[in-house]
């Protein structure tokens, strides 16, 4: 028996090629991300999304009304579906499905592959036993239509910042004070999948130079490739806008180890040390 409603559109932890999507609390990850904090101060699942199982396969559920709610949230999900080739599958149709033909899920979506043409299957399965080809990355400066590419990426740096219109709002809120954001995008995908965001600043110790506020990529550690095209196109703005020197703050914790050596791995040298205070 499903467990969606008719009314909800289903992620299904399944790849287009068959494969279970990894890792296994993707679901109430994805979930998490958009959840929030109830009266009682206690952490929920946003209203219209929640983590589903469905024939032993993890899913998420997306009521239609998130679109009308809040379309940046929702086609947030849907690209993130669409990134990680992901089945996005329409709950009413298979509760049709199962009702004329009591067939599971996995049993439709097995249906559904069937009827794919031998030369598709022929080809899909010569992509699987291939070599992985390396992607396209694109770098681009991101436009304000484009912040919430960069939402995901920031996510795991700031894990505080759980709402996507949080974060839309803080970004702008920056940007009012000069930060900027690059964006890497893998060919096919709509979220930037390593963002770095800077400003430019001036002051007596430094000059006009570039600070580098945050560094964050899906891929952990970040390729090495995608680092340098990063770096690269920073250097590019700084001898365009006429400054001295790239600057970049890394938190000491043993946890920041791999950003310390991506920094002095693309010729950052330490300079100082930063001192900070809480307030209450």
């Amino acid at each position: 028996m499903l467990i969606c409603n008719p009314y909800e559109i289903v992620i299904q932890g399944m790849t287009n090629n068959n494969k279970r999507f990894r890792p296994s609390d993707w679901a109430e990850r994805l979930c998490g991300i958009l959840s929030s904090f109830d009266q009682g101060h206690r952490l929920s699942y946003h209203q219209w999304v929640r983590p589903i199982l469905i024939d032993n396969i993890r899913c998420v559920a997306v009521d239609r009304k998130l679109e009308e709610i809040s379309s940046t949230a929702f086609n947030f999900l849907m690209d993130f579906a669409r990134d990680n080739d992901l089945r996005i599958l329409d709950c009413k149709s298979l509760l049709e499905e199962q009702e004329h033909k009591q067939i599971t899920l996995t049993d439709a979506v097995s249906q559904k592959n069937a009827e794919t043409t031998q030369t598709q299957l022929n080809t899909i399965q010569t992509e699987i036993e291939t070599e992985p080809q390396v992607p396209v990355n694109q770098l681009r400066e991101l436009t304000p239509a484009d912040i919430s590419s960069a939402f995901a990426a920031l996510h795991l740096l700031h894990p505080n910042i759980r709402d996507i219109a949080q974060f839309q709002d803080m970004v702008k809120i920056q940007q009012t004070e000069g930060y900027r954001l690059l964006g890497i995008f893998e060919e096919g995908k709509q979220n930037a999948v390593t963002v770095c965001g800077f400003r430019i600043v001036t002051n007596f110790a430094s000059g006009r130079h570039i600070h580098i506020d945050d560094l964050a990529s899906l891929h952990l550690p970040i390729a090495d490739e995608q680092a340098s095209q990063i770096f690269e196109t920073l250097k590019t703005i700084a001898i365009n806008e006429h400054c001295n020197s790239i600057h970049a703050d890394s938190n000491v914790s043993s946890d920041s180890s791999n950003m310390h050596h991506l920094y002095l791995k693309n010729g950052f040298t330490l300079c100082s040390h930063k001192f900070s205070q809480k307030l209450d």
